[in-house]
């Protein structure tokens, strides 16, 4: 008899372990077809100081008896286990598994994981997916560099706090050199190493033919956080709503926390990057980037367009600033630049030029908003609780001010 196995499973994929034994069994690509249900077995020995591989992979039928047996002779002659056990309890467990499905859960009995909801505290939640969308040349990339050399480090810094865990990097736009030196400058600017066990892929195929092979790392590495950079390749047809959905379907049993990065057309303003809605329905929180360059360093700004489970983030910002061995990145006030600034609340561009009484038309001319935009937004506020109001009217009607400071 064998002794009781422990299982793994996600999105698909089984992991059996016989520790007694020395014995782990992965099964993945399980699927019904007339002659039986078939799935792929690799079979290892974890057992010290021997050979690890022992068979497969091997496509396997895991309701025939006649396939159990031919492939219980077959491991009885290559090493001594209880095989007949093992492929039983393999055989029946992922059958019931794959037929039943996720069992549904009992809320009143559920208890919440202790640890935080999030992994990069306040843009990223665990466990759900994200996306960051902008034009070309707006530093995305070294964005999601820089999340995930955060979550490796654990390090807080510029108003981020992570969660530890590991990150995989999946590109489907440059090589391996290319993001070695970026993780090489985002840490020389942050006085911390190379992070060990940081892991890159490079990707050709869309993520959802790679699915299993990309779960398969999740699962062997105990990955945390997985970057995609970028949407269209990963997808292939990013304005196809059956793609995109077969995308996010591939995202959701990874079981991770995401990140998405995708491009977006130059002048177009959306709160989402391509054609299809479900790039703004799908995602639990998106953000769209923007970038204000100068000759060493780049400001750029994070709008939160959508958020599924909270409250929008005010826009925030952070300065990059460029030498030939590192970079080094504070925060930055979006407000201070006239490019990013066009992106906040009208409401927030028109105090932003508030620095002293104005009219009408001087803040419509300040802010370069239209001259109607600025007078409905200064009515709309008089007509809330003064409690709740910004701006403050002349006594003669003719200029704006602060009502408050604000933060």
């Amino acid at each position: 008899m064998a002794s009781e196995p422990k299982l793994q499973s996600q999105g698909g994929v089984y992991l059996f372990t016989w520790q007694d034994e020395g014995i782990q069994i992965r099964v993945d690509r399980v699927h019904a077809e007339k002659a039986g249900v078939y799935a792929e077995l690799l079979i290892r020995n974890i057992a010290p100081g021997v050979l690890p591989h022992i068979h497969g992979p091997v496509h396997f039928n895991l309701i025939s008896t006649q396939s159990r047996r031919q492939l219980v002779n077959h491991l009885t002659e290559i090493t001594a286990a209880p095989w007949n056990t093992i492929m039983e309890v393999l055989s029946y467990v992922t059958v019931q598994a794959h037929r039943e499905g996720v069992e549904p859960i009992n809320i009143a009995g559920h208890q919440v994981r202790e640890r935080s909801t999030m992994r990069i505290d306040p843009i990223l939640e665990n466990h759900q997916p994200c996306l960051i969308f902008g034009e070309g040349d707006s530093l995305k990339s070294f964005f999601a560099t820089f999340l995930s050399v955060l979550v490796h480090t654990g390090q807080p810094t510029v108003g981020l706090y992570p969660e530890p865990g590991r990150a995989l990097y999946l590109d489907y736009e440059t090589d391996v050199d290319t993001f070695w030196e970026r993780v090489n400058m985002i840490t020389s600017g942050m006085g911390t190493p190379l992070p060990e066990g940081l892991l890159y892929r490079p990707m050709l195929e869309p993520l959802a033919d790679e699915f299993p092979r990309i779960n398969n790392i999740v699962m062997r590495e105990h990955i945390d956080f997985v970057v995609v950079d970028s949407a269209a390749p990963a997808v292939l047809e990013p304005n196809a709503a059956e793609a995109v959905t077969a995308y996010f379907r591939a995202l959701r049993a990874l079981n991770v926390t995401s990140l998405t990065i995708a491009h977006q057309v130059k002048g177009i303003k959306t709160d989402f990057p391509f054609g299809s809605t479900f790039w703004r329905n799908l995602p639990r929180s998106n953000f769209a980037i923007k970038a204000d360059r100068h000759d060493n360093d780049v400001t750029i700004s994070l709008r939160h367009t959508k958020s599924n489970n909270g409250r929008r983030l005010p826009m925030m910002g952070y300065k990059w600033i460029f030498s030939d061995d590192d970079v080094v990145v504070t925060i930055a006030d979006p407000r201070q630049s006239p490019d990013l600034a066009s992106d906040l609340p009208e409401w927030s561009q028109i105090l932003n030029v508030l620095d002293q009484p104005k009219t009408t038309k001087q803040i419509a001319e300040e802010t370069g908003l239209k001259y109607n935009s600025v007078y409905q937004v200064l009515s709309r506020d008089q007509t809330t609780p003064i409690s709740k109001r910004r701006f403050a009217k002349s006594s003669d009607g003719k200029y704006w001010s602060k009502l408050y400071k604000e933060d």
